[in-house]
């Protein structure tokens, strides 16, 4: 979360230059600065958070399942099991998970599905409530939910470097948009001079670099819509 926000305080410096020199009027500069920090701050990164939170969740989800079953074809003892995926999880997770130790079996297991909200994590809790019933072997039991959890793992690592490409295209077109923009300020200097003194010259200038930051916002909003069942579904119910 650091990250974006150090990334758009660069991008709002860069920005607000640009419209400084662009139309040359330091309010302009100004204006786009203020504008550009506030969104960063109060929504790109709230909804990068969102998604950053949503694909490490299943990350330890996709590990959590694996390592439990695995454990359990071993040890044949679903506690047993529950204690070994619990011990080879990350440090984040137990801290978000403290105080479960006093928790009974099915109390712990219900806290763990709230906690990772997806709809395959359930299926594993019913995959097991039928192990414990009727037996068998749960490797062969597991297997298409094993199938079902690496395909939503390999369409979240597909999602992010399509998203890096799209990003790397998107850099590309602004920089420049922007650069030919600021090209004009020197290169025409002589038409610059006439029109730098219009005040739709200043707003138009206003206007396309606030239209960047719509656009990065709808960039935002398309690159981290991950469709992952049951986590989007308790979000609409939020």
């Amino acid at each position: 979360m650091n990250s974006i926000i150090t990334i758009g305080i660069v991008i709002s410096i860069l920005l607000g230059v640009s419209g400084f020199v662009a139309s040359n009027n330091f309010i302009i500069g100004i204006i786009i600065l203020v504008i550009s920090i506030l969104y960063f701050v109060f929504l790109a990164r709230p909804i990068y958070s969102r998604y950053q939170t949503k694909i490490n969740r299943f990350h330890l989800c996709y590990h959590f399942i694996n390592t439990f079953i695995v454990s359990l074809s071993i040890r044949g003892s679903i506690s047993s099991a529950l204690d070994n995926s619990l011990d080879v999880m990350p440090d984040d997770f137990h801290k978000d998970i403290e105080n479960i130790e006093t928790f009974s079996l099915e109390e712990k297991f219900d806290f763990i599905n709230k906690y990772f909200r997806f709809h395959v994590f359930s299926l594993f809790l019913d995959l097991l409530r039928i192990y414990e019933e009727q037996g068998g072997n749960i490797l062969e039991m597991s297997s298409h939910l094993l199938d079902e959890v690496r395909l939503i793992e390999d369409y979240i690592s597909t999602s992010e470097s399509i998203s890096r490409k799209k990003i790397g295209e998107f850099v590309i077109l602004w920089a420049l948009t922007i650069g030919i923009m600021v090209f004009m300020r020197f290169a025409l200097s002589e038409f610059f001079a006439t029109i730098s003194s219009q005040v739709f010259y200043s707003i138009g200038i206003l206007a396309i670099l606030v239209f960047c930051l719509v656009t990065i916002y709808m960039a935002i909003i398309k690159m981290t819509n991950l469709k992952i069942k049951g986590w989007n579904d308790r979000e609409k119910n939020k």
